[in-house]
């Protein structure tokens, strides 16, 4: 079924909302910071490398090993968890239903695209169909179905296409706010598609947009989780493709991972999971937006400048807390009151709607968080922060715990005054990820926030990915940059 008629696709609304700007205080603070350059010399191309862990030891578990990983013991769940073991590979992915959603000849997406002033990409190269799907991934050991969307160039003949994941921003944190449920929310996979690629984009464990309910919380900046889902849903993509169905395009072997503020952290994640779980995928190219690489120094700036920062973080401690099963009281992190007791309204918060602000009664650092907490962050107190500390720690990726087994070119866009994953933090963490064997090019994009750095870099972006599935190495690797124009690279 063609479409002709549809409501005209907001495309820089569409694209700012995947970035994450729905956590949120009524205050907030900028910050610069100065060029600073790796002098790590790393190659240009996906490289195998010598295992590396960082993070000191946590309460882990051993994964199965069926499912990729390297025999040695592998750090699964943890942080007070109860333990559990990765199901085998089999059966993971496998689509339990599909429906299609629209499609679109290339006249009319180009005629939306100039219609929304989102003219920079240029014409629509295909029409673009595109299916919502049920696909199974594994939580904490059990089998469990979420939801994505999978699209497809209209390419003249049936011809194999890149893939490309687009793992989307903080859209909420419950089956209510999953981009499958929003009316439009197809358009970056349609766009995707006009531009030549095959795309799958997963709504994350906990935001089932269709279909049964995922009865969970999104477990919001918490690594493994993320990663699995992200990864299944590429398996998804090829099982659909391979069920013989009468598909405009078909998706390649090359996989490029694209994700912006919450889909940066899931990208950077599903990279670093994916030798161990989904060794089978040939990811060439990783771009992240706006990510939170850096969950501790992140969390350091939300507990001592009252910002949006802020509330992020305090939504990440009741994700992490939640994911591993409610151990310890929330009220020895985030504060019981006065003027609001956060450690029993945000968790209500987060299960009862898609967005959030904090109240307005609530106007310092110390009245989200107890005073003890944010000592020992500053402190990197690990022994007192406890489990809490834990969190963090795994969801920061220059102390992961998991292996780097592989080097994936990798883009890290900023924007240069982004106060919600604040730019200093991200910026001063990167040299540490180059000197961990990270491949990293970086652009900051000037006087952008946090949402309109991406829409200004996406042309950009999209010329990266072209060059790295080109095979062209990176050409400034490393070299972590001053803010620029990013709507003249």
């Amino acid at each position: 079924m063609v479409y002709r008629n549809v409501t005209p696709l907001v495309v820089a609304c569409a694209l700012a909302t995947a970035c994450g700007d729905d956590v949120n205080t009524t205050d907030s603070g900028t910050g610069t910071e100065t060029e600073a350059t790796s002098t790590t010399d790393t190659p240009a191309t996906t490289t195998d490398v010598t295992p590396t862990t960082t993070a000191a030891s946590t309460d882990t578990t051993t994964g199965d090993t069926s499912t990729g990983t390297t025999g040695d013991e592998f750090p699964v769940g943890g942080c007070g968890a109860p333990p559990f073991e990765w199901l085998p590979s089999d059966g993971m992915g496998e689509v339990i239903d599909f429906e299609q959603v629209i499609e679109l000849d290339a006249p009319t997406i180009t005629d939306l695209l100039e219609q929304n002033g989102f003219t920079a990409l240029g014409a629509a190269d295909f029409g673009a169909r595109v299916y919502k799907i049920r696909y199974v991934t594994q939580d904490r050991g059990e089998k469990h179905e979420t939801t994505g969307f999978v699209s497809f160039p209209l390419t003249p003949a049936q011809e194999e296409r890149p893939v490309v994941v687009w793992a989307h921003g903080t859209s909420g944190f419950t089956d209510a706010c999953a981009p499958t449920k929003d009316p439009m929310g197809f358009q970056v996979p349609l766009i995707l598609a006009a531009k030549g690629f095959v795309s799958v984009a997963p709504d994350y464990i906990g935001m089932n947009g269709w279909g049964p309910p995922s009865n969970r919380l999104h477990p919001y900046i918490v690594p493994e989780p993320t990663a699995i889902a992200t990864l299944d849903s590429i398996r998804a993509l090829y099982e659909l493709a391979a069920a013989n169905m009468d598909l405009p395009s078909l998706p390649g072997d090359d996989v490029v991972l694209f994700g912006a503020s919450e889909g940066g952290f899931a990208t950077l994640w599903a990279d670093r999971y994916a030798p161990h779980y989904a060794p089978e995928l040939n990811i060439v190219a990783n771009v992240a937006a706006v990510p939170p690489t850096d969950a501790v120094g992140l969390t350091e700036h939300g507990a001592t400048v009252f910002g949006p920062t802020t509330g992020a973080l305090a939504a990440a401690v009741v994700g992490g807390w939640d994911w591993t099963g409610r151990q310890g009281d929330l009220s020895e992190v985030l504060s019981p009151g006065p003027p609001i007791d956060v450690a029993t309204v945000l968790p209500m918060m987060m299960e009862s709607g898609c967005s959030f602000d904090l109240p307005p009664e609530i106007t310092g650092t110390n009245q989200v968080y107890t005073q003890s907490f944010i000592d020992a962050v500053v402190d990197r107190d690990w022994e007192a922060l406890g489990d809490w500390g834990c969190f963090l720690r795994q969801a920061t990726l220059g102390e992961s715990e998991i292996p780097l087994m592989k080097v994936t070119p990798t883009l890290i866009q900023q924007g240069e005054v982004d106060d919600l994953v604040y730019t200093p933090v991200v910026k001063a963490d990167l040299p540490r990820l180059c000197d961990q064997g990270y491949q990293l090019e970086h652009i900051d994009c000037a006087g952008a926030g946090h949402g309109d750095s991406v829409l200004q870099a996406v042309p950009y972006i999209l010329q990266w990915v072209n060059a790295r599935l080109a095979g062209e190495p990176l050409t400034e690797p490393c070299v972590i940059h001053e803010p620029t124009d990013c709507t003249e690279l």
